[in-house]
Order: structure tokens, then sequence, then C-alpha cells
């Protein structure tokens, strides 16, 4: 199988791609992110030399290219992708042409309800782990938030208040609570 994945959970990603598709005794082709490489060639250059040859075949490059020949190359018999709505799209698109089955974890917004009889301290934590986590890099982050009439205001203004406690700093530093984004262009979606 063909499988194609993002830059937020480049090594847990490829586990769970990797592992079940081993499990199996199948063979896979992952494509990793162009951004976020590295941790997925490490992981085969240690594990590469206890498969059979060409069981677990990784791909580079930019998805743009590396990663659209995976999508009408004939030999695989299903292609999966991890990512943004329209790229899974085109994915789906494919796989139906092949007359391939795939699976598509595609990009939201995960929705969190927050009701006036809650325990507010840990609705509070919760909204902000769920935003922040990974930098906020994850897709299912919560952050479409809806809350109750009643304590509405109550809450966004103690949710903000929370956000300004985040320390944000260096990502190896011991005291950060938020470190950098993957790169420029992730941190400018965000700014606009």
């Amino acid at each position: 199988g063909g499988q194609i994945i993002p830059w937020n959970f480049p090594f847990l990603m490829a586990a769970w791609k990797i592992a079940p598709a081993l499990a199996a005794g199948c063979t896979i082709v992952i494509h990793p992110s162009s951004s976020t490489s590295l941790s997925l060639l490490s992981l085969a250059q240690k594990i590469n030399h206890l498969l059979p040859k060409g069981v677990l075949n990784v791909i580079t490059g930019r998805g743009s290219k590396s990663g659209e020949y995976m999508l009408h190359h004939k030999g695989f018999n299903k292609l999966a992708f991890t990512g943004s709505t329209e790229v899974g799209r085109r994915v789906g698109i494919a796989a139906a042409e092949l007359l391939i089955p795939s699976t598509l974890e595609l990009g939201g917004k995960s929705a969190n309800i927050f009701f006036d009889d809650m325990p507010f301290d840990k609705a509070l934590e919760g909204a902000q782990k769920g935003i922040l986590f990974n930098q906020g890099q994850v897709c299912c982050a919560g952050s479409r938030i809806f809350v109750q009439e009643g304590i509405y205001d109550k809450f966004v203004n103690a949710l903000a208040e929370e956000f300004k406690k985040i320390k944000v700093g260096l990502p190896w530093e011991d005291d950060t609570q938020m470190g950098s984004q993957v790169n420029a262009g992730q941190l400018e979606t965000i700014l606009k």
C-alpha cells in the first residue's frame, strides 16, 4: 500500500501506518512530509535490515511531485493519506480511478461544547490543552468552542487569561509550554 503522512506527528503517524501493514504481511511505500522526513528516514535506517528487501520503502520529496506520482502508480492496492481536505480529495479520486480502497484522515475543526454545569477548572484546562497541544498543529485540535450562553462571558474571559499564562519559548527549554511552528509557511497561515 501507499501511505502519505503529514508533518505534525511524523514519527507517530509512521508507526501507525507501518506497524499494521507489516503485521498483516503487506509491503508499504510511505511518503513523509518534505518538512519532517528525518525521523522516518532514521527509523527506516534502524529497522530496514530486519525486514526482507522491499517490504518497507520510504519516498521523500515534495508531495506535489513524489506524492502525486504515488497517486497514479498502478502497483498499489490501497492508498492512505492523512492531511488536508483538499489533497485528501485528490487521493480519494485517484484511488477511485485505480479501483482501489483508500483511507483518508482529513483536517478539520474539532468542536468542544461547554455547558453551564461543567467542572469549570477542568473545562478550562481541557480547552487550553485541546487548542494548544503540539503548538496547535493537530488535526483534532479543539479550536472550535461552543459555550452555553449563561456562562459564555465568564468562560471566554477565563480562557483568555489561561492563554496569557502559557510560556512560549524554545522547544528544548524545560519551562516552555509552547514551542515553534513547523515552518515559516505554517506560521504565516496561523497569523492570517
